[in-house]
């Protein structure tokens, strides 16, 4: 029979990057416990309207009623919010709507996976607040196993003392493909940079510098495609993107990845855009945009080839990278396969202790039956 598994993460993420990771996560999770019934639920009130949100109050209930494991993950969800995010009561002040009542309540086995820290633009990454540190603390210690996907993350953790495992995002493990040359028939991808940059002028002047290099790509006839990766960049784009350059938008992850398995590479300035890549086994050439990307490339040794805004004469660096990419460089390849290669390992070895410790306290033996 098969097991019934509540996972709480951003179900209707208008970021499909979101819904990518749940993706991977269920993939991957699958492969190692065998047939789930996965139920989807939503972690906290954002793009949710009208159903109960968080592992809290009437999901908790449901949860301890349906449910052989919960999984909590993965994206954002550990990045501290901003204080005027949380003006209402039933805001969290991180990632996962819960308190500490409801996880003492907590009846089913836990497994926290794939999340991660971050910031806004030009931002650092913040502190928690004295009830979402507590909140953070709990749910770690009602899990039997952590792994969150980069090292800034796991040093976040541990300044509050929590101890997690640092493996890597799900999605660079979508396949174990090593990453290989690419045939030069398929287009690059190039990742749209976040609307939200254009919050503030450093990240207008950064966008402006962004649509250059299109333009560059046009001059040198490459063949590329821009991809979106949130509603809230459809109309930025159409503004911004300069005309006659095909456009990529889906909100369904199996079209996001048939887009991407047609491609010789990615440069990311989305996150999940280079993870994604990687997770098909192809080069990417990463970005440091925020905290995510720069989160990414630290824990896999990459920060020379990532795009640092704040420096001098780094779109020339991130031309020379794309020509290296498109020459299907050795060097650039065999660096990332061996990246990959290292923190799959650890992934699949996080997953499989995870699994042998769950199947001994499984709480209900019988549905592991048949």
């Amino acid at each position: 029979m098969a097991l019934t598994v509540h996972h709480y993460f951003p179900r209707n993420s208008s970021n499909v990057g979101d819904t990518l990771v749940a993706h991977a996560i269920q993939k991957a999770l699958s492969k190692h416990l065998g047939m789930i019934q996965w139920v989807n639920l939503p972690v906290n009130e954002r793009f949710e309207a009208g159903v109960p949100t968080g592992l809290r109050e009437s999901n908790l209930e449901r949860t301890n009623e349906e449910a052989d494991l919960v999984v909590v993950g993965g994206s954002n969800l550990l990045e501290p919010r901003k204080p005027s995010k949380m003006v209402q009561p039933d805001k969290p002040g991180w990632g996962v709507a819960t308190s500490v009542e409801s996880l003492q309540r907590l009846q089913v086995p836990i497994l926290l996976i794939g999340m991660g820290t971050g910031s806004d633009w030009g931002q650092p990454i913040r502190q928690y607040t004295p009830q979402a540190k507590l909140e953070v603390q709990w749910l770690h210690e009602k899990s039997f196993a952590c792994a969150v996907r980069d090292m800034p993350t796991q040093q976040q953790l541990a300044q509050i003392g929590i101890e997690a495992e640092c493996t890597g995002c799900p999605v660079t493990f979508l396949t174990d493909r090593p990453v290989t040359a690419q045939q030069n028939a398929w287009p690059l991808l190039v990742s749209l940079p976040p609307a939200r940059l254009l919050k503030s002028w450093s990240g207008k002047r950064f966008m402006a510098s962004a649509m250059q290099y299109l333009h560059w790509l046009m001059k040198e006839n490459i063949d590329f495609v821009v991809t979106l990766h949130e509603r809230a960049d459809l109309d930025f784009a159409s503004q911004w993107v300069p005309a006659g350059i095909e456009r990529f938008y889906t909100e369904d992850v199996d079209t996001l990845i048939a887009r991407y398995e047609q491609s010789r590479g990615t440069i990311g300035f989305r996150l999940h855009a280079a993870l994604l890549s990687l997770g098909l086994g192809k080069p990417i050439v990463p970005e440091n945009v925020d905290w995510r990307g720069r989160a990414f490339t630290h824990t896999f040794g990459l920060q020379d080839l990532a795009l640092e805004p704040n420096k001098w004469g780094q779109f020339q660096q991130l031309k020379e990278h794309t020509q290296q990419l498109l020459q299907n460089d050795a060097r650039l390849i065999d660096r990332l396969a061996k990246q990959k290669q290292k923190f799959m390992q650890q992934f699949h070895s996080f997953l499989n202790h995870a699994t042998v410790t769950f199947l001994q306290m499984q709480r209900k033996p019988t549905r592991l039956a048949g």
